[in-house]
C-alpha cells in the first residue's frame, strides 16, 4: 500500500479557474498570459483581467475575461445586446467566446470607472462627465425597439415592475421590523405601474450608473458601457434615474434638476420618444425613481441576508433619501392620479416605516 497522500480535491472555484486557464491556453496558443481575478459584484458572474504577452508573430494586450458558469442564457443575452447596442454606443468588442463553457474574452476598457472620474473633479468637469453620459444614453434611446413588429428585447412589463417593487415588502420591511399597510401598498403599486407603462418606451440598459460606465483606455474621451445583459424595452426615464440618482454618488437637488432639463432637451434634439413638456418629464422621472428605489432597498437587504454581501447596507441611507425626495415631490406636484395613491403612502412611510428604518440604519 502506497504512503503517497491522495491529492487534495480542488474547490469548485479552483476547478473553474483551471478550466478557464485551459480554455485560454487553447484560444491564445503559444502565448504566455497572466490572470488577475477581480472582486465580485452583485451578480454570480466572475471577471478576470488577462494580460497577454506578445510574440514575434502575435500581438499582446490587455483583455477582460467573463466567467458566466451558471448563466449561459445571460451570456447569450450579453452577446445579443452587445450586437444590438454597438452601432450607437461604446460597448466592449468580443475577441473569443464559448457559450457552452460560459467564457468570453472582451475588450478591457481599463480600471477607471465613471465614479473615479468624479473624484476631485470641479463643477465644470463633473457637468462635462454627466453630459457625456447623457449623450450616450440619448444615443442608446435612438435604437428601434422592434423589427418587423417584433420587440428586439424583453418587455419591462407590469408584472416585472410589480415583482421588483415587492422586494421592498418582502425583504426591506421585515429587515427593519416594520409593518406595511397592504391597502396603501397595493394602491401605490398600481398607480406607479400604470404611469410607468404609459411612458414612452425605449431600450433600457437597466443598470446605467457610475460603476457600469468606464473611461475607455483606448480613447479617454469616450465612455465604455458594461453590464448591459439585462437590457429590456421599458420607460424612457429609467436609465436617467439610474444615472443621476445613483446609489453610490450623491448630488444636490438643484444639480439633478438642471440635468433633468438637459437630458429632456437632449431627447428632443435626438428625436427620441419623450414627454411634450419638461414638467411631464420631471414627473415621469420621479415616478420611475420611486419604483427603482423601492426595488433597490429590497435588493440591498437581500444581497446581505441571502448572499452575505453586507457592503450594500452602507448605501441604503442614500437610496432612502432619494425615495423620500421623490415621494415628497409627487405628493406636492404630481397630477391628481398619482397624488391620490402616493400621498397617503408617503404619510404612512413617514409615520411607520421611516422610524423603524432610522432605528436600524441611522443609530448604528
Amino acid at each position: 500500500m502506497s504512503d503517497t497522500p491522495a491529492p487534495t480535491p480542488l474547490s469548485s472555484a479552483d476547478a473553474r479557474l483551471q478550466q478557464l486557464t485551459l480554455w485560454l491556453e487553447h484560444v491564445f496558443a503559444n502565448q504566455l498570459f497572466s490572470l488577475d481575478s477581480l472582486a465580485g459584484d452583485a451578480s454570480a458572474r466572475r471577471y478576470h483581467r488577462l494580460q497577454l504577452q506578445a510574440t514575434e508573430n502575435k500581438a499582446g494586450g490587455d483583455y477582460m475575461v467573463m466567467d458566466s458558469a451558471d448563466e449561459q442564457e445571460a451570456l447569450k443575452q450579453f452577446l445579443a445586446v452587445a450586437t444590438l447596442m454597438r452601432p450607437v454606443v461604446n460597448v466592449p468588442d468580443i475577441f473569443a467566446e464559448d457559450v457552452d463553457k460560459g467564457f468570453l474574452v472582451l475588450q478591457d476598457f481599463g480600471g477607471v470607472e465613471f465614479a473615479h472620474l468624479l473624484t476631485g473633479a470641479d463643477a465644470t468637469q463633473v457637468d462635462g462627465h454627466y453630459t457625456a453620459a447623457m449623450q450616450s444614453l440619448a444615443a442608446l434611446q435612438t435604437l428601434p425597439i422592434s423589427i418587423n413588429d417584433t420587440l428586439v428585447l424583453p418587455l419591462y412589463d407590469a408584472a416585472l415592475l410589480t415583482q421588483e417593487m415587492q422586494l421592498f415588502r418582502d425583504w426591506f420591511v421585515p429587515h427593519i421590523d416594520a409593518l406595511l399597510d397592504n391597502t396603501l401598498w397595493e394602491n401605490v403599486l398600481n398607480a406607479l405601474v400604470t404611469q410607468i407603462t404609459n411612458q414612452p418606451q425605449v431600450i433600457v440598459h437597466r443598470d446605467y450608473h457610475s460603476r457600469n460606465l468606464m473611461q475607455d483606455r483606448a480613447d479617454s474621451e469616450r465612455l465604455g458601457i458594461i453590464d448591459f445583459q439585462d437590457a429590456v424595452i421599458g420607460a424612457y426615464s429609467y436609465d436617467f434615474v439610474s444615472l443621476v440618482r445613483d446609489a453610490y454618488v450623491d448630488w444636490s437637488e438643484a444639480q439633478i434638476t438642471a440635468w433633468t432639463e438637459a437630458f429632456w432637451q437632449l431627447q428632443q434634439m435626438q428625436g427620441v420618444p419623450s414627454a411634450a413638456t419638461l414638467e411631464q418629464f420631471t414627473q415621469d422621472v420621479m415616478v420611475m425613481g420611486v419604483q427603482r428605489h423601492l426595488k433597490v432597498l429590497g435588493i440591498f437587504v437581500r444581497l446581505f441576508k441571502r448572499d452575505g454581501k453586507a457592503r450594500y447596507l452602507n448605501d441604503i441611507p442614500k437610496v432612502m433619501r432619494d425615495l423620500l425626495v421623490e415621494l415628497e415631490w409627487l405628493s406636492k406636484h404630481g397630477d391628481a392620479s398619482i397624488k391620490q395613491a402616493v400621498t397617503p403612502f408617503y404619510q404612512h412611510l413617514q409615520t411607520h416605516i421611516y422610524p423603524a428604518y432610522a432605528a436600524k440604519f441611522l443609530s448604528e
